[in-house]
């Protein structure tokens, strides 16, 4: 583990056999601390000390055909009389007050229902209420180049999209569709966005590494790791969540891994991973697909102002 230990501290780019053997580490060993401790300074020394938050707006809410066993909006879940579409002035205000508050960049997140034409229009409204450099990204349902080009002609600058743990038996979706979609948005021109997640006890260090080289192969310059939260009537509430031990190791392999250039995020906001490699969380408004509440800023999600103070507790710059 020292010779390990000391080609990650060199910066060298590490192997998939060297990430499945630092997912080994026992938590609280002393290795432990230490993997944690590379990753940490090695984050701090690329981002240059900088934090970075993240703002997100969930548009509208439905029962998704998706239906993953994770989330708050799959159809076995949700109810229909809870369907609802963000009204368009309600997001714009909500837009200018996140970047007032010091958002970095903007997430528009819908689920697979909602129209691609509709979201093209409501984005575009959206991009006009955002200051001149600042990203602005689209985490929404599959689809092909043709479509990439044309959030790309709206303004935005990016999307968040990934091959899920478990996608194709947790989730309805097919992985390979999944896949085409990755390789649109870079046929487009558009920065990708990886994470790997939702991580739950279930998964393996084979399938964690797998989603971390696959970032590393588009590549990325922004990337994540997310754990799965037991929302209560999901499928999956019943297999419960990894600790925030186990999510802390899994980011400084990520990190020393992939090595992100621009942000390396952490879901949701972790005091412990933001000391192992993470610099970058969200703050989230509206719908949450973690959380039964349909105003998320009532309920888990973070307002950037608690992300804010997440980041300078770690001693990152904000």
């Amino acid at each position: 583990m020292i010779d390990l230990f000391s080609r990650a501290e060199a910066g060298e780019s590490l192997t998939r056999e060297d990430a499945l053997r630092l997912l080994t580490i026992e938590n609280g060993s002393a290795d432990y601390y230490r993997l944690l401790g590379i990753a940490n300074r090695d984050a701090r020394k690329r981002f240059g000390g900088r934090g970075q938050i993240f703002a997100q707006i969930g548009i509208e809410a439905s029962p998704c055909p998706a239906n993953c066993g994770f989330c708050s909006l799959a159809k076995d879940v949700f109810r229909p009389c809870d369907s609802f579409e963000l009204p368009l002035c309600e997001a714009e205000r909500l837009t200018d007050q996140l970047v007032r508050d010091g958002a970095d960049e903007l997430f528009l997140m819908t689920t697979v229902n909602y129209g691609k034409d509709p979201f093209l229009r409501y984005a575009a409204a959206i991009k006009k209420h955002l200051p001149d450099g600042m990203r602005f990204v689209a985490n929404v349902g599959d689809f092909d180049e043709a479509y990439a080009r044309e959030l790309k002609r709206v303004g935005f600058t990016g999307v968040y999209h990934i091959r899920r743990l478990g996608e194709g038996v947790d989730t309805c979706l097919e992985p390979a569709q999944r896949i085409r979609t990755l390789d649109a948005v870079k046929k487009a021109g558009l920065e990708l966005y990886y994470c790997v997640e939702p991580i739950g006890p279930e998964h393996t260090p084979e399938e964690i590494v797998t989603e971390m080289f696959r970032a590393r192969e588009y590549p990325v310059e922004v990337m994540a790791v997310m754990k799965r939260i037991g929302v209560p009537g999901t499928r999956l509430y019943s297999r419960g969540e990894i600790s925030a031990a186990q999510l802390a190791k899994i980011c400084a392999v990520t990190e020393l891994c992939v090595r992100p250039k621009r942000a390396m995020g952490v879901h949701e906001p972790d005091e412990l991973c933001l000391m192992s490699g993470a610099n970058q969380i969200y703050a989230e408004v509206s719908v949450n697909p973690r959380d039964l509440n349909l105003q998320t800023e009532q309920g888990r999600g973070a307002s950037t102002a608690r992300a804010g103070q997440l980041l300078r507790t770690a001693e990152w710059i904000v």
